[in-house]
């Protein structure tokens, strides 16, 4: 893959080549079309291995999406896509797979779901680096109960506020990632455990300014089902999800939490 240096910026197709640039980054990429076609990559011999590659790979997108829907509502934080770094956590869960064979080893997120604490939403400003209190937390998989317990602090000493915006909030996620098997037809990646109905909750905190002292929060969050059938399992992993949100006053004198301005990240799992 090619980089653009001492142009002006360029996005979109000339000729054989397309310029486009990603979230988190400010330079152009570029790379040349074409290659083989996709019914060719379906049906021909020489093409199995990135048969197998498309097939597992489709189902680290799958597990990346639930996972990023576990903390849905909190990811305008980042200051990167998180899509394809949770994939990349994915694909070394599902290499961890030794029974099943290349293009249907399964993601067991279940058994590896440790590696998911301490993911961060950001490259730049890293969650600790905004928010330098300890949190503590507990996460009750029989009452699907998540506690966070922020500590009183002093502004001054407790929070960074890198583009010195004047409002924050201490705002949390708690949602359920269900592992991943290829399907009996042996077509496409299917969750193991049926989590539909299940969604996930997403609380916040009071606004405060960030020249002040603030008491100590708790925020309390509690994964409700919607269809009685549906039961957790070993299967399931419950993800707890932590933001430092930074706001503004809108047009009508409202806080307003300020897309991209904040941190984020996985602050534990059940």
């Amino acid at each position: 893959m090619a980089r653009v240096k001492q142009f002006d910026v360029i996005t979109g197709s000339i000729a054989n080549l397309s310029f486009y640039t990603r979230k988190g980054s400010n330079q152009v990429f570029v790379r040349t079309k074409g290659g083989a076609t996709k019914s060719q990559i379906k049906r021909r011999p020489e093409f199995a291995n990135t048969r197998r590659n498309n097939k597992e790979f489709g189902g680290c997108s799958k597990m990346s999406k639930e996972i990023r829907m576990s903390f849905f509502g909190l990811q305008q934080v980042a200051d990167f896509n998180l899509a394809p770094a949770l994939c990349s956590l994915v694909k070394n869960i599902q290499k961890a797979d030794m029974e099943g064979e290349w293009g249907e080893r399964s993601i067991r997120l279940s058994a590896h779901k440790q590696y998911l604490v301490g993911f961060d939403f950001n490259r730049i400003v890293r969650f600790d680096s905004v928010l330098r209190v300890p949190l503590q937390w507990t996460i009750n998989r029989e009452t699907t109960l998540a506690t966070i317990i922020i500590p009183a602090f002093a502004c001054s000493m407790g929070l960074n506020s890198p583009n010195k915006y004047n409002l924050f909030r201490i705002s949390a996620a708690f949602g359920v990632a269900t592992d991943h098997r290829l399907g009996e037809r042996k077509y496409d990646y299917e969750p193991v455990h049926d989590t539909i109905g299940l969604g996930g909750k997403i609380t916040s905190g009071n606004w405060f300014s960030t020249q002040t002292t603030v008491a100590e929060q708790k925020l309390e969050l509690q994964l409700k089902l919607n269809r009685p059938e549906i039961t957790f399992n070993e299967s399931d992993t419950l993800i707890l999800t932590v933001a430092v949100e930074f706001g503004a006053l809108d047009a009508f004198g409202n806080p307003t939490a300020v897309r991209g301005a904040g941190a984020g990240k996985i602050l534990g799992v059940g």
